[in-house]
């Protein structure tokens, strides 16, 4: 069992959301743990008065967490905290009505606008989530890492009075990261993140591709994005999910979705905060990465001390053994970092 038996299984359908009218519900799966499990999860009567969202990235779903809420559990937090853990909304299906990211559904902008998988439209499904599952007004701080750090910056930027802090583990801004996508270093940083490029493609060239031989492909994005400690030993429950999920063509084709939306309108949103000087957060910002992240974005403390209007936080977690998957790998030094800094937040 990768969650302890308080955490729900839920799949909840949105009351609110961003959407035209006459577009179908976004159903969201999610874990909800509560410190009373005396509260339905639909009554908002005995709200509780701390709340945590977790966003995982890719190629993962919300089984990201798994170490993360042990961590929590140790430090006591799950007496005190409520932690929700969704499967991000977005991933579809060109073919079917079986739309799909993890197990959360939505349908994609059939415009091609890729606006359904834009940050700013899965951001505001995220804040309609906890509006759902509490009231409206409540509000929260969120963690996210990878695709859902990116999530979580702009829902703090979109939702300034929602949010009391930001979590960013392994990220620097979008637009900051294809400006880095340059000739230095013999192309380095292009090469390890060729996937921006790859998965941006328009339809149905990466989906052909990667469905040729998903499992193959997920296998190895996985094993070459974790340290050498984690290589082999993460939780195997955990990785089969994340590879298995990716033979349904609706999660392969939302995972794309997102790439093209960070790729174009998610660049326009941004540019857009530049222009207004709002690219900044008015919450607290916890920034942590690891030493192979700082060995690539030696600037990422100038890059995100600018960004954070109410204090800024920039801490590196885990050693050489640690790779990408922050949560999982280096859960034992950056967990108590994210709790220190929510204790600050909610006394």
């Amino acid at each position: 069992m990768l969650f302890p038996e308080s955490f729900q299984k839920l799949f909840v359908t949105l009351s609110t959301t961003h959407s035209a009218s006459d577009r179908p519900p976004v159903k969201i799966f999610t874990l909800r743990h509560s410190p009373s499990q005396l509260v339905s999860i639909l009554t908002p009567s005995e709200r509780p008065r701390k709340v945590l969202l977790l966003l995982h990235g890719y190629p993962q779903n919300h089984t990201l967490y798994y170490e993360t809420v042990q961590e929590l559990w140790k430090a006591g937090m799950l007496e005190h905290w409520d932690v929700v853990i969704p499967d991000l909304p977005g991933f579809v299906s060109l073919h079917s009505c079986n739309f799909r990211y993890g197990r959360s559904t939505k349908i994609p902008s059939m415009d091609g606008s890729h606006y359904e998988n834009s940050k700013r439209a899965i951001a505001a499904d995220c804040v309609a989530l906890i509006d759902t599952m509490y009231s409206p007004g409540q509000r929260f701080i969120v963690a996210g890492h990878d695709r859902g750090a990116r999530v979580a910056y702009r829902m703090a930027k979109d939702f300034r009075d929602r949010i009391l802090g930001i979590c960013l583990m392994e990220i620097i801004p979008t637009r900051i990261m294809f400006q880095k996508m340059n000739s230095m270093n013999n192309h380095q940083l292009t090469l390890n993140t060729y996937h921006w490029i790859f998965l941006a493609q328009p339809p149905t060239l990466p989906e052909t591709l990667i469905g040729a031989s998903s499992d193959y492909y997920f296998s190895h994005t996985i094993e070459s994005w974790t340290g050498p400690r984690y290589r082999g030993n993460l939780d195997p429950i955990a990785v089969a999910s994340w590879v298995e999920q990716y033979r349904n063509p609706a999660v392969l084709t939302g995972s794309l979705e997102d790439y093209r939306a960070g790729a174009s309108i998610d660049l326009e949103h941004d540019e857009e905060d530049e222009k207004s000087g709002k690219a900044a957060v008015d919450c607290p910002l916890l920034i942590l990465h690891t030493r192979e992240f700082k060995a690539q974005h030696k600037d990422v403390v100038d890059i995100w001390e600018p960004l954070g209007s109410n204090g800024v936080i920039v801490k590196q977690v885990g050693d050489d053994q640690v790779g990408h998957f922050l949560p999982i790998e280096a859960a034992a030094d950056a967990i108590p970092e994210l709790i220190s800094w929510m204790n600050e937040i909610v006394q």
